[in-house]
Formats: structure tokens, sequence, C-alpha cells
């Protein structure tokens, strides 16, 4: 299929899908409460040029159209309650993206009408530029279009700059793919050039190389005009998203400000703490972000939606029987799961490494919050320890800390 004159479908040059605004607030109803004993503590004032983040921070996927939910969902007044009880307990930081249409201009509109109660220093915006749908050839990191898309999201946000913006899923340009397996071995100086890890692997690849680094000069263009706060990449593969933290250190003489990951701080893998947080760090990367402590929906009763990569994997399999495990003991995985990915991890400066999460409904911003204090405190006792089962499940089937293939 020749796709060179063919735009990806939220490309930035494409039409823009008129999302009519919300015109009041919702009355509060029982759900919207917010309940005192979940609200997170505030973070700490930041110095001028750091990055500082709330422990728990809303992913706007959600608000995405047949990603994780309905259309119809995506256009009621839910995702406005949803970021209002975000804001109020204490959750000041929203993940969004081009890729999650319309999530940007929901969230946007959901911002317009909470302006008085929330202005734009009360909460950080990050989003990602790069990816406008799900197929490889709709991946596209050329300069020009890295501009016009932080342009387009700072219309849509309503605002004059974003905390975060991220290259979107990064490995999909990469010019050394990363095959799925046990990606700790790409740490050990046995497989490192493998992964384009060993010391002397620091020059691009290929093509695909540079449209990453010239992506990364054009949002330095735009933080230096104030756009852009912080520039980070985003993406599945540790390996891939490592090599690309080295890449840009080596080749700019700047380290990249943010790296998001995904996935890998869960039941099922969780390589950040046993071996890639530290490398980020040797790589001088400012800041880790992990989202995806349900695996996109893999570590719950209904294993995620269809489209979920590990879905024909060994592993979707083990899953279920972790499902069966939790069930028998009395809790939910979705507990269970969110309790482990939400246990403190802290980079060497002892600051914590925040975690993503998406919320579909009002409780599911309960029940995370719940899980949050969980997590972090002197109860689950009962959830720590199926966790601990459930982890050695994994390890017994042969499929703890593997990841799947992406693209």
């Amino acid at each position: 299929m020749n796709t060179s004159s063919k735009l990806p479908p939220n490309h930035p040059a494409g039409p823009e899908e008129d999302i009519p605004g919300y015109d009041s607030l919702p009355p509060l109803e029982a759900e919207d409460q917010v309940v005192s004993s979940e609200i997170l503590l505030a973070p700490p004032s930041p110095s001028p040029d750091s990055l500082v983040l709330p422990d728990l921070m809303l992913g706007c996927a959600t608000f995405g159209y047949n990603i994780y939910t309905t259309p119809t969902s995506v256009r009621s007044d839910l995702p406005l309650r949803i970021v209002r009880l975000a804001l109020s307990s204490g959750i000041t930081a929203f993940d969004t993206a081009p890729h999650y249409h319309p999530s940007e201009i929901v969230l946007g509109n959901c911002l317009r009408v909470l302006k008085e109660e929330w202005p734009r220093e009360g909460y950080k915006l990050i989003t990602k530029v790069g990816k406008y749908g799900p197929e490889g050839w709709m991946h596209t990191f050329e300069r020009g279009s890295v501009r016009r898309c932080v342009e387009r999201s700072l219309k849509r946000l309503g605002t004059d700059h974003l905390d975060v913006v991220y290259l979107h899923d990064v490995e999909f340009r990469s010019s050394l793919p990363c095959p799925a397996g046990k990606h700790l071995r790409a740490l050990q100086p046995a497989h490192a050039s493998e992964y384009g890890l060993a010391p002397d692997q620091l020059s691009p690849e290929g093509d695909g190389d540079l449209e990453i680094l010239g992506a990364i000069e054009e949002l330095r263009l735009l933080q230096a005009e104030g756009k852009v706060l912080h520039v980070g990449i985003a993406g599945y593969p540790l390996p891939t998203l490592l090599r690309f933290a080295r890449l840009v250190l080596h080749t700019t003489g700047r380290p990249i400000d943010v790296v998001q990951t995904y996935a890998h701080q869960t039941l099922a893998n969780h390589i950040l703490s046993e071996g890639f947080l530290a490398a980020f760090e040797d790589a001088q990367v400012g800041t880790v972000t992990n989202a995806g402590p349900l695996a996109m929906g893999l570590l719950t009763k209904g294993g995620g939606p269809e489209w979920h990569p590990a879905r024909k994997t060994d592993l979707f399999g083990v899953t279920r029987e972790a499902v069966e495990l939790c069930d028998k003991d009395g809790v939910a995985i979705e507990d269970v799961a969110t309790d482990f990915g939400y246990k403190e991890l802290r980079m060497r400066d002892g600051r914590k490494v925040p975690a993503v999460v998406g919320c579909k409904t009002l409780e599911e911003i309960h029940a995370n919050l719940r899980s949050f204090k969980r997590a972090n405190g002197e109860d689950g006792k009962r959830e720590r320890e199926v966790g601990e089962r459930v982890v050695a499940l994994m390890e017994e089937r042969g499929v703890r800390n593997w990841s799947w293939n992406n693209p």
C-alpha cells in the first residue's frame, strides 16, 4: 500500500473535529465527592528549572474513542467529572496525546470550565507528538509536524505552555528493532550489543534514529521559546528508550529531561526497578515516570482490550490464572496489581517515580486513590501477600519480566 500521500488519522495537518465544550459544571453526586482519606499530599515546591510531578497522574487515553471506552462516554460529562474529582483529590497532572483522539480536545474543554477553581498554575499538562495512529506508517517525527503538533496541542488545551512533551512510541521509528523477550539481558555486557547498548554504540543506526534526533532538536527549540518546558521520550521497550537516552546525551551533550515507560513496573514485569531505572539515571535522564500498572488492562478480570499485544502470548494465559488465584483469596486482581504498581519507587536523589493511571469511571478514581494509600501505608497486607503469590506464579510459568513485541 502506498501511503506517501496519505495523512495518518490524527496528524496535525488533518482536519480538526469539532467537539462542543461544556456549558457548566454538573452537580456533585455521591461519586463526585472527595473522600478526605484518599487525598494525595501536594508535591514539594519545585526549583525554577526542575520538574516536580504528583505521585499519581491521570492518563487520559480513556478520553479517546474506542481505546478503553465508547464515543458516547467520551462525549458525555463523565470526563469533566473525572477531571474535577482528580484535581480535587490531588491528582494534578494529566497525560494525553493526539493518538488518543479526541483526548486533548476533551481535556481542554474540561479545564476551561474548571479554570476559576483550577487556574493553569494548579496542574501539569503532558502530551506527546509523532504517533497519529496504530500502524507503523502512522508514526512520523519530521520536524515540521512536531512543531505543528505542539502548536495544535497548545490551542486544544488552552495554554501557552506544555509542561512535558514526549516523542510518542519512538520504537516505531527506531533503526534498531527490539524483539520480544526478557529485556534485563540487555543490561548484561554479553548481550548489550544486541540492543545497541554496548559502550561504543553511541551513534545513529539509520534514518529512523536521525529522525528521532531531529525531533528532539525541534522540541528543544520549542523549549527555548517557552512553549515546552521539558522534553521527553515515551514508549514500551526499555532497551530502546535507554538506547535513545544514551544517543541523545552523546550526540547533543544534553540529557533527556523525562522518560515515560509503561507496563514495566507490574505484577508481571518489574524490570524498571530491577535494573532499568538505574540505567536511565546513568544516562542522566532527569525524571522517569511509570505508566500502566494494570499493563493496559492485561492485569484485570477482562484481560484488556481485544487489540492488546499480549493476548496471543503465553503471558495472557498466565494472567487468567492470576485472576483465579486472586478470586480464590477474595481480592480483586485490579487491587492487587495497582497496589504492586504503586509501591514507592525512588531515584537516587530521593525523588519518587510518579505513576500514571487511566480511569474510565469515578469509582476507578476512588479505587486507585485507595490503592495508592494502601500500597504506601500500613494497610493492604492481604493484597501484598497475594501479590507475592502472583509474582511467584509468573516466575513458575516462565513469563515474569517478559516484554511483548512492540511494534
